[in-house]
């Protein structure tokens, strides 16, 4: 349905629009009205935190000082020639010396090193001290989570993955306390290492200790179980006796064999009963009844034989000649761990003390001021090109 006009109400409103006289039409401010709105957001977003960083960083900000002390932690164990397959599924390279000084970085900002340079130092006192300007200090009803937090932030350690060389940086409102500081955590680290490589050497000694005393109440046992047979038998060796008396049967055998060769020789020429032949008869009877008296000392029937003795006395010598070799055996494997837990040694070596300073390092005044104002200046910039847009976009 048509309008009075008899046009469509597009060409109407096109129409109306395209009479609007240039007073009716959004109006851009000009470029004189715009300047001094500029300056004052440019002021406020980038002066002011600038004024307020010079006057913090100028008169307020506490003075930081700082101790640096470098150490090394090194072992008597020479590392291995690093072949292909070793770099490949160990890229990085992470030595035994790094990864104990990853294991001493972590001690060192651990609740522990903390709760010890509490007792010694007193550090809460020292960093909540209201000289330390309000926002440097430690809250004075910090807890002990926050009062970690602020350990932390206070201490640096740096490793060199090369040469696992760590550098210790210690922060402190005073110069002393940052020497006393960081010297006490440099100690406490080498008592670590210490007791350390003492639970290294007892875990390696241990089991070979066992070892050897196992092995010396074998030989105690052995020795007392030879001294109750020889003398409840009152025979020292039976085996030396049994060559002994091998030895007096072989002689008497001997002069036996003479005696018979005698008497045979005699008896071509001399009646038998003669008293020569008499002798060499008595002679023979008196041989032959040794030589079975030495026998029967051998293997007779009277239960003390040295046969009989042997058999208890031999499996005894062979026990304690087995106990003393596995004594020496075990003498031998404890010098073995010994020189083991000596190589795996560790020790803490500080080869730059810790430093006393004599002028804060920081905080860097100028360069903090700097920092503020050209982060200001960015955000406002950031924040001018945004508005900028949304304005031009409303214009549109």
């Amino acid at each position: 349905m048509n309008d009075t006009t008899g046009k469509p109400p597009d060409t109407a409103y096109a129409a109306e629009t395209a009479v609007r006289t240039p007073e009716e039409a959004p109006r851009r401010p000009e470029p004189e009205e715009r300047a001094p709105s500029l300056l004052r957001s440019l002021l406020l977003v980038a002066g002011l935190p600038t004024l307020l960083a010079a006057i913090y960083f100028g008169a307020i900000a506490s003075d930081v000082y700082i101790s640096e002390t470098r150490y090394a932690i090194r072992s008597s164990e020479r590392a291995p020639a690093a072949d292909f397959l070793t770099s490949v599924l160990n890229p990085a390279g992470v030595s035994a010396s790094g990864e104990d000084a990853v294991i001493v970085r972590d001690y060192i900002l651990s609740r522990d090193m903390l709760s010890q340079l509490q007792e010694r130092l007193d550090l809460k006192q020292h960093y909540s001290s209201q000289e330390i300007d309000w926002l440097s200090r430690l809250k004075a009803n910090a807890t002990e989570e926050d009062f970690l937090e602020y350990y932390r932030n206070m201490v640096e350690i740096l490793i060199d993955s090369a040469s696992n060389v760590t550098t210790l940086r210690v922060r402190a409102f005073d110069p002393e306390i940052a020497k006393r500081t960081a010297r006490e955590i440099v100690e406490l680290s080498e008592v670590l290492i210490n007791k350390w490589s003492e639970r290294i050497t007892e875990d390696t000694l241990r089991f070979s200790r066992n070892e050897v005393d196992a092995a010396e109440e074998g030989v105690r046992k052995t020795s007392t179980s030879l001294t109750r047979f020889r003398n409840e038998f009152r025979s020292i060796d039976p085996s030396q006796e049994t060559s002994a008396v091998l030895g007096i049967i072989t002689g008497l055998e001997s002069q036996l064999a003479d005696a018979r060769a005698q008497l045979i020789e005699t008896s071509t020429y001399m009646r038998s009963d003669s008293p020569l032949a008499k002798q060499l008869r008595n002679k023979v009877a008196a041989l032959e009844r040794q030589i079975n008296n030495e026998r029967n000392r051998l293997a007779g029937q009277s239960g003390t034989e040295l046969a009989r003795l042997i058999d208890g006395y031999d499996p005894l010598l062979l026990e304690q000649k087995l106990a003393e070799q596995r004594y020496a055996s075990a003498l031998t494997s404890l010098e073995v761990a010994r020189t083991e837990a000596q190589r795996k040694q560790r020790y803490l070596i500080p080869f730059v003390t810790p430093s006393l300073p004599d002028e804060p390092l920081e905080p860097e005044r100028l360069w903090n001021i700097f920092t503020v104002f050209i982060g200001a200046l960015l955000l406002y910039a950031i924040g001018a090109l945004v508005w900028a847009a949304i304005t031009d976009h409303v214009g549109r």
